[in-house]
């Protein structure tokens, strides 16, 4: 028991500590949760201010890095220091500022009903219903987002049935209580409320009708 307890101070130590090292770990876990790859060219962390700063944030597809989904100028995340070191890290606030969304729709020709997006919600909705069964983690670590703000947020939104695209920019918007931990808001449901937002502002009447039919948020 003495042992784990030194070893566990001792890691404990070394992360807070080493700043690459943590950001590395928590870069590898956020890249987990949201099943993407992660690329930021600043990652500055102030345990004064338990403050994560990221600047010039790329999300790509895992399956094609030239697929680009998401960019941000900055990205700046309050979290509970202490939580860090358990099975539930609980983020305080996350401010997104410029960020742009690049959203493509995969829609049948013949039918006109959706039948993939590149964030992965659609496939969240259906397999609702025919949950996927993941095999048993070592160590199950969720997130909970008590709190976020994004600011000057743009959508470029294309269809891939006939490359028709738009750019749409949104109000500012916020969300509070959402994660991966069961009995909050799904991060991905955050995605399909943004996306129902959408039909405010676009032109296309007809993928307009298929978000209204594919993504309500109720």
């Amino acid at each position: 028991m003495k042992k784990k307890l030194i070893f566990t101070s001792i890691l404990i130590l070394v992360l807070l500590t080493n700043k690459i090292i943590l950001s590395s770990l928590i870069l590898l876990s956020l890249e987990n949760w949201i099943d993407k790859k992660i690329f930021v060219n600043n990652f500055d962390i102030s345990y004064k201010e338990k403050e994560l700063s990221l600047n010039n944030i790329i999300v790509n597809d895992k399956d094609n890095l030239k697929n680009i989904i998401f960019k941000a100028e900055k990205i700046i995340i309050n979290f509970n220091l202490k939580s860090l070191f358990t099975k539930l890290i609980i983020i305080e606030n996350i401010k997104l500022k410029e960020p742009i969304l690049n959203i493509k729709f995969d829609i049948s020709k013949k039918k006109d009903q959706l039948i993939e997006d590149n964030l992965g919600v659609s496939s969240n909705l259906k397999s609702k219903d025919n949950p996927k069964i993941y095999p048993k983690k070592i160590i199950d670590i969720n997130f909970l987002v008590m709190d976020s703000s994004i600011e000057n947020f743009k959508i470029n939104i294309e269809r891939l049935d006939n490359n028709n695209s738009e750019t749409l920019t949104l109000s500012n918007m916020s969300f509070k209580k959402f994660g991966n931990e069961k009995g909050y808001l799904h991060y991905k449901d955050i995605f399909k409320i943004i996306l129902f937002e959408l039909t405010l502002k676009i032109t296309d009447q007809e993928l307009k009708k298929i978000i209204k039919e594919n993504y309500d948020p109720q």
